[in-house]
């Protein structure tokens, strides 16, 4: 059985696996960089290390990120639990919603059509309540050469 993060960008919800979040942050100070797509919103210092910040939203084609209350930014690992290069990233999320488990039996297929996001994005669709909330793929999603455009 694995564990979850569930969290909220625009009236969607989307999971993301727990073993690549590291932590969940206040939205602080973000240092623009020049050049990039709107979807970078910039940088942040994380205990000295230099961290982007991607706006997951605008990165999924839905609507630029308005910072509130809830908002927040998930610092995820896309190196994976056996990589020895980390490669943290910032993910900017309307609100973090719960963490929750699911077993092999909850997941289902990405069907071709009628997700709001790319399928290219979605791993699986893990069924939480009931309710089918999409699993990012997060290698595909935070790319950086996708992100970038090269």
């Amino acid at each position: 059985m694995g564990q979850y993060l569930r969290f909220a960008l625009g009236p969607g919800r989307y999971a993301v696996g727990l073993d690549r979040v590291q932590e969940i942050l206040e939205v602080g100070a973000l240092t623009p960089v020049p050049l990039m797509p709107d979807c970078v919103r910039g940088v942040m210092n994380l205990r000295g290390a230099v961290v982007p910040v991607i706006d997951l939203g605008r990165r999924l084609g839905l609507e630029l990120t308005r910072i509130g209350r809830r908002t927040c930014i998930v610092v995820v690992d896309l190196g994976g639990a056996t990589s020895d290069s980390a490669s943290p990233m910032g993910m900017l999320v309307d609100a973090v919603d719960e963490v929750f488990a699911a077993s092999d039996m909850e997941h289902e297929a990405v069907p071709p059509l009628g997700t709001a996001v790319e399928p290219r994005y979605l791993r699986s669709l893990v069924r939480v309540r009931g309710e089918a909330t999409p699993e990012l793929d997060l290698p595909a999603v935070l790319d950086p050469a996708a992100l970038v455009g090269r």
